[in-house]
């Protein structure tokens, strides 16, 4: 029969001086002198920890066990240790273990040593290895003469460390240390570092503050040895649970050598307009504002993401992760709602980096501060039947330079519903009633009439008939739905014209017309849309097709046609395109394809669209190739691989091509790319051709290395 003895109480020695009761049980206990003997099966446990092992002596008067033999011990909810000895000193909670492997489940980090110790502070070990990876044959492991965890900040500190991929030594020193945690901490981050040829070596050390749960704060010095030094930084704050938000700003100081190599770098062969490269950005959301005073059923929501710069290299320096476009928009956005009304405010602030360093700068660029929206969700009126909505909107367009106006708009739609032949066909009337009021400012009536306009007046009203019926019928293995209808667009009362495609200020400056309206011709249209599913109700076929005809100019629209093939589940194809019939030429194409399984991904996409723009310098046609492959190897590998290409252009816009190892231990990749990226020199935008080589290496939890190795070309054909 198994003994058990009570060891009750015995006093744990800390600062708040509790009493915990612990148990052993074993098939065999023997007590004398004050020493207590168990073996076979011996089981010692409390609220803290559970211990197994073959035999256990324990000393009644110094409260200190002694256990021998596939020692096995779990204490709290995460960490468990296997040894051949274990001294356990009940009053203090220190430990002593040989021949120890320990494992932390929530920082998936285990250790193994020959001797180790705690007490309420440290895990103290000699000889010590530690890894996340497999126990058996670890992918990487770091092998040390000692080391100390701290209990509280869990903090690792190596003595004398060698560092080994698979059983391999891959370097030493004399100290390393990092946190086990995964939680957010003050402390270091990963490091980046790169070479390029023009730049010079690159290092970059992200620096982490984060003293508390509603805040965060980073810093990261960079330095470019042939170029020059900066700092970028970001505050993270949360001052509820409703709201977060960023604040972000850096600067970056070229050399003068640096300044004057580039000259002979871009693609205009400008030196650089900037030797200081700087900006600041705030991004803020918030989902209660007046909802807190309110206990009305409302939504609303406030977002800003704002930047201000001087060039676009303060992008470029910021990081290599984004595509940045050559025009920087700033947003504000605020909106309020319940089930039946709507309100927003809006406003976007444009910096046109492709201006800088031109005659105006960014001083004629339009911005749009602000914009004002009431609008009034659709709802019926009189019989369910007969439905409405009405919105209400203001517009402010802005510039230095430049035409300007403030932009008044009604909308008032109102349809009727009447469904016919038992429901199967559903014959609708709409009424559609737009007006628009601008107040222009700088602005003449033509570039011959130069006599000012100050106001404009738009309305534009139309009627339209429908007719559409939606069908569905089962067929022995697969399941089609149709919806097509007939359009008769009549149009109504106009008054005003908003067509000049160019608008002219008082010194005659052209500028493309921001407010155009189109017109509403008589048109009858017919559309269609069917899908095919299969008989496990899996789509395999959407496709949809549109024409109309404009009966006084006795001319057909655009035709439009879209079809998608869900052939099996890894694969899809589909094609877009819309057909002029008075160009007789195709305006728009997309086609593209994805397909993946278990051993490769791969997707294709070609897009062409014609522009009939005659916006001085605009290209009047797009044609470009995006693909992206991946092949997954053995061992964890895979292999990628990138290509934009615009063919209207006849030039690589970007191409890539690399490996990866992904494991949940520890991942790597090496990766070759060539792209053009835009730059800001005194006589406007320029581009440079930069070559590529980057290397990432991450071990869970300690972080990793991000190496970038590039050359600028002066051969960009790009602008």
């Amino acid at each position: 029969m198994r003994k058990i003895l009570f060891l009750v109480p015995i006093c744990i020695l800390n600062l708040s001086a509790g009493v915990q009761d612990v148990q052993l049980l074993a098939d065999d206990v023997k007590q004398d002198k004050g020493i207590v003997t168990a073996n076979k099966n011996v089981v010692v446990y409390s609220q803290d920890y559970l211990v197994t092992a073959d035999c256990a002596v324990y000393d009644q008067n110094n409260s200190v066990i002694e256990l021998f033999g596939n020692v096995n011990m779990m204490k709290g909810k995460s960490e468990v240790s296997r040894s051949n000895y274990a001294k356990l000193n009940l009053k203090n909670n220190d430990t002593a273990f040989e021949s120890l492997f320990m494992m932390n489940k929530d920082m998936e980090v285990w250790m193994r040593s020959d001797e180790s110790s705690s007490d309420s502070e440290y895990y103290r070990v000699k000889k010590a290895m530690v890894s996340s990876c497999n126990v058996q044959d670890p992918d990487w492991s770091i092998t040390s003469s000692s080391a100390m965890l701290n209990k509280q900040s869990k903090f690792l500190h190596l003595f004398n460390p060698v560092f080994r991929v698979a059983n391999v030594p891959v370097f030493y020193l004399p100290y390393f240390g990092f946190s086990t945690d995964t939680t957010r901490r003050t402390g270091l981050l990963p490091p980046e570092l790169g070479y390029g040829k023009s730049e010079g070596f690159y290092y970059k050390q992200p620096i982490y503050f984060a003293p508390y749960n509603e805040w965060d704060f980073e810093l990261d010095p960079q330095i470019r040895t042939n170029r020059g030094a900066g700092i970028y930084g970001a505050f993270r704050f949360t001052e509820s649970p409703d709201s977060r938000g960023e604040i972000s700003f850096g600067s970056f100081t070229d050399k003068n050598s640096y300044q004057a190599k580039q000259k002979g770098e871009t693609s205009n062969k400008a030196e650089l307009k900037n030797k200081t490269h700087k900006g600041i950005g705030l991004k803020y959301e918030r989902d209660k504002l007046i909802r807190y005073l309110s206990e009305a059923d409302l939504q609303e929501g406030i977002w800003i993401d704002a930047t201000k710069l001087n060039d676009i290299d303060y992008l470029n320096l910021k990081g290599r992760d984004d595509d940045y476009d050559s025009l920087v928009t700033s947003k504000f956005n605020y909106f309020i709602a319940n089930d039946d009304h709507y309100f927003g405010a809006y406003a976007k602030y444009y910096i046109d980096t492709e201006k800088i360093g031109s005659k105006n700068e960014n001083k004629d660029t339009l911005q749009e501060l602000p914009s004002l929206q009431y609008h009034k969700f659709t709802d019926d009126i009189v019989l369910p039947n007969i439905l409405y909505s009405l919105d209400l909107k203001s517009h402010r367009y802005d510039r230095k330079i430049g035409v300007r106006a403030t932009q008044y708009e009604f909308t008032l739609p109102a349809s009727v519903h009447v469904p016919l032949l038992d429901d199967s066909l559903t014959f609708s009337f709409y009424e559609y009633l737009y007006a628009s009021r601008i107040n222009y400012e700088n602005k003449i009536n033509s570039f011959d009439d130069k006599r000012e306009d100050k106001h404009t007046n738009f309305v534009n009203n139309y009627h339209k008939f429908t007719l559409h019926t939606d069908l569905a019928k089962a067929y022995e293995s697969f399941y089609h739905t149709l919806n097509f209808g007939a359009e008769y667009l009549l149009p109504g009362y106009r008054k005003g014209n908003l067509d000049d495609e160019f608008i002219y200020d008082k010194n005659l400056n052209e500028y493309e017309n921001f407010l155009t309206q189109e017109q509403s011709k008589e048109e009858i249209s017919g559309y269609l849309t069917q899908y095919f599913f299969n008989s496990n109700g899996r789509k395999i076929i959407k496709h949809s097709i549109s024409q109309g005809y404009y009966t006084k100019e006795d001319e057909y629209s655009n035709l439009k046609n879209a079809i998608y093939l869900y052939l099996f589940e890894n694969l899809s194809l589909y094609n877009k395109l819309e057909y002029s019939h008075k160009s007789k030429e195709l305006k728009k194409v997309q086609s593209g394809f994805s397909y993946t399984n278990d051993l490769f991904w791969l997707n294709m996409l070609h897009t062409m669209k014609k522009n009939d723009s005659k916006i001085k310098n605009s290209a009047t046609k797009d044609s470009y190739f995006t693909s992206g492959l991946g092949v997954k190897l053995p061992h964890q590998y895979s292999l990628i691989g990138g290509w934009q290409y615009d063919i209207e252009r006849s030039y690589t816009k970007s191409w890539r091509v690399g490996v990866l190892h992904q494991r949940k231990c520890w991942n790597y990749g090496i990766i070759y790319q060539q792209d053009v990226e835009p730059t800001t020199t005194i006589n406007g935008s320029a581009s440079t051709r930069k070559n590529g080589i980057y290397f990432t290496i991450n071990f869970y939890p300690m972080g990793g290395l991000h190496y970038d190795f590039s050359q600028s070309s002066t051969k960009s054909s790009a602008n």
